[in-house]
């Protein structure tokens, strides 16, 4: 795969949030999706909160944590995972709703997109079954 210049979150809980903010602080352009812009901006700002934090303990630069912040893209739909090249998966930990989602994206991203998933308990196999290309790396 060609290197990643965008990243795709769906779910921005505390791992979602967490992943999202790794993406943006070694600069890729991410997309973070919550089910209600509320949900998104609370997201951002934990993500912000973080950052700021490692400002104040001299571990990133102020105009550093501005650009990662302004790498952040919020939304509600799925649409907006088109052109990503790597989408990552954070929703609630459950079989159904995951296999939902990647059929979903298999349709929204291109054949070179990675969908991955964050689960920490259910079958990737599984998961990956609801799309046409389930390979698993």
């Amino acid at each position: 795969m060609a290197d990643v210049k965008k990243v795709g979150v769906v779910g921005l809980g505390a791992m979602g949030a967490g992943i999202a903010q790794l993406c943006v602080e070694a600069g890729v352009d991410t997309v973070g999706r919550e089910v209600n812009a509320e949900l998104g901006e609370q997201a951002r700002d934990r993500i912000g909160h973080f950052l700021r934090r490692k400002v104040e303990k001299g571990q990133l630069e102020q105009a550093a944590r501005d650009e990662a912040v302004g790498r952040l893209t919020l939304t509600t739909e799925l649409e907006d995972f088109a052109g990503c090249d790597l989408v990552i998966e954070a929703i609630v930990e459950e079989l159904e709703p995951k296999r939902e989602l990647f059929a979903e994206l298999d349709r929204i991203c291109g054949a070179e997109a990675v969908l991955a998933t964050n689960t920490s308990a259910l079958s990737v196999t599984e998961i990956a079954a609801a799309t046409t290309k389930p390979g698993v790396s």
